[in-house]
C-alpha cells in the first residue's frame, strides 16, 4: 500500500539532542509540557542521542502521520505545519521548505527512529533537559490533540480551542469551529466516535483528582461532513469516592449538565431533554445511564436519581420511589458533597430486559438493600 496510514508498531521516530545539549540517560522521563508521556519507555539513547518512536512522537505532538512505502518517507500533518522525514537521510521538509535533522533516521527493532531535539524543532516545539530530575521535556505551545475516524481527521488546540478537520490524509486541515476556552490547564484526551453517514462525535475530556475532589470536564462536538452541528460542554467537581461501575449502552448523546441531546443512528440530532424542566428541580446533573428508552440522571446537590422516559419525556424520582419510607427519613438529609452519603446512594447494578436492578445502603447502619424498577412503568 503506497500511501497508507502508518500501522502501529511498524515505524518509530528517533529524537536526538541538539549539539552541545546535555544528553538524557537511558530510561529518563520524557514529558510534553511537563506532563509525562509514553515516549520514555520507548526511547533508545546512543552516542549522546535520545531516540523515540516516530508514531508515538507524532501522536504526542498532535500530528496525523502517513507513510509512503515507495519513497520510505513519513508525512506528518497538523494545522499550519506539514513535515516530511525520510529514512536514511537527514534531509527533511517543513511546509515545502528544505530542512535537516541532526542525525539520519534509522530503523531499530523494525521501527524508524529520528533525532529528538531536531525532530521536535521541525515539528514546532523545543526540548528542555532538566539535569536535576533527569527528565526531558517537549514544549509545545499549541498542544494539539489529534484523532481520526473513517479516514477523516480532527485536531483540537488546547491553547485556544480551535477545531480543525481534514476529509482525507492528503487534505490540509480546515478550521471548522472553536471550543469555549482560552487555555486548558490540564491535557484533555480527544476521542472521535463514528456515528455514520459522514457524522462524528468529538469528545475532548479530562478526568483528574486533586485536593480530595474528582474533576470531570468534557467538550462535545457533533460534526457532519465537516460542519459543526452542535456543541455542548460540562464541568463537574465532586467529592472523591469509590464509584460503582456504570452500565454501558450504544446510545450516543451530548450533555451540558442541565440538558441531554440524543444523537440518532443516521447522525442527525434526536430529542432534547431539559432535565430541570422535567424533574422540576434546578441544579447540575450527571448522566449515569442513557438508552433508547430511558435516561438516569443524578442531581449532584443531593444525590437523588431520576429516570427520564424518552418516549413520553416523563420524569420519575427513583430515590423517592425505590427507597423505602422508613429509610427516606434519613435520606431526606442527604448531601451530595458528603462521601458518607455518596457511598450509600441508589445505584444501578444491572438491567435485564425492562427490569433494572438497583442497590442502596440504609443510613446510618449501612445495610445494603436491593430494589427493582420496570422501565415501561410510568
Amino acid at each position: 500500500m503506497k500511501n497508507g496510514k502508518l500501522a502501529a508498531g511498524i515505524l518509530a521516530a528517533a529524537i536526538a539532542l541538539s549539539p552541545g545539549a546535555a544528553s538524557a540517560a537511558a530510561g529518563s522521563v520524557i514529558q510534553l509540557n511537563y506532563k509525562e508521556t509514553s515516549l520514555g519507555s520507548s526511547q533508545v539513547v546512543t552516542a549522546g542521542t535520545t531516540l523515540v518512536p516516530l508514531q508515538q512522537l507524532a501522536q504526542t505532538m498532535g500530528y496525523a502521520l502517513t507513510w509512503n512505502q515507495s519513497t520510505k518517507s513519513a508525512k506528518l500533518i497538523r494545522p499550519g505545519l506539514e513535515v516530511t522525514m525520510t529514512a536514511g537521510t537527514v534531509s527533511a521538509a517543513v511546509n515545502g521548505t528544505a530542512s535537516m535533522l541532526t542525525k539520519v533516521p534509522r530503523i531499530l527493532k523494525g521501527k524508524v527512529y529520528v533525532p529528538l531535539v531536531s525532530a521536535v524543532s521541525l515539528l514546532g516545539g523545543k526540548t528542555v533537559y532538566d539535569k536535576g530530575t533527569g527528565s526531558l521535556n517537549i514544549v509545545d505551545e499549541l498542544r494539539y490533540s489529534v484523532a481520526s475516524a473513517q479516514g477523516r481527521t480532527y485536531w483540537v488546540s488546547q491553547k485556544n480551542g480551535d477545531v480543525f478537520y481534514s476529509a482525507s490524509a492528503a487534505a490540509k486541515p480546515v478550521l471548522i469551529g472553536e471550543l469555549p476556552f482560552a487555555d486548558l490547564a490540564y491535557t484533555h484526551n480527544l476521542e472521535v466516535k463514528n456515528v455514520g453517514k459522514g457524522t462524528e462525535l468529538l469528545l475532548l475530556t479530562d478526568n483528574h483528582y486533586a485536593m480530595f475532589n474528582d474533576f470531570s470536564n468534557s467538550y462535545q462536538v457533533l460534526v457532519k461532513d465537516g460542519k459543526v452541528m452542535r456543541q455542548m460542554d460540562y464541568h463537574y467537581t465532586i467529592k472523591s469516592y469509590i464509584k460503582a461501575p456504570l452500565l454501558k449502552t450504544s446510545q450516543l448523546y451530548m450533555t451540558d449538565g442541565g440538558s441531554v441531546q440524543y444523537i440518532n443512528a443516521d447522525g442527525s440530532l434526536g430529542k432534547l431533554f431539559d432535565l430541570e424542566a422535567i424533574t422540576g428541580t434546578e441544579g447540575n446533573y450527571t448522566i449515569e445511564y442513557a438508552a433508547e428508552d430511558i435516561i438516569l440522571a443524578r442531581l449532584m446537590s443531593n444525590t437523588q436519581l431520576y429516570a427520564i422516559h424518552t418516549a413520553s419525556g416523563a420524569g420519575i424520582n427513583l430515590s423517592e420511589q425505590l427507597i423505602s419510607a422508613g429509610d427516606r427519613k434519613e435520606w431526606d438529609r442527604a448531601d451530595g458533597s458528603d462521601e458518607f452519603y455518596l457511598t450509600k446512594m441508589l445505584v444501578l447494578k444491572k438491567r435485564e430486559g425492562n427490569v433494572m436492578t438497583f442497590t442502596y445502603a440504609t443510613l446510618p447502619d449501612g445495610k445494603v438493600k436491593t430494589v427493582t424498577y420496570t422501565v415501561d412503568s410510568q
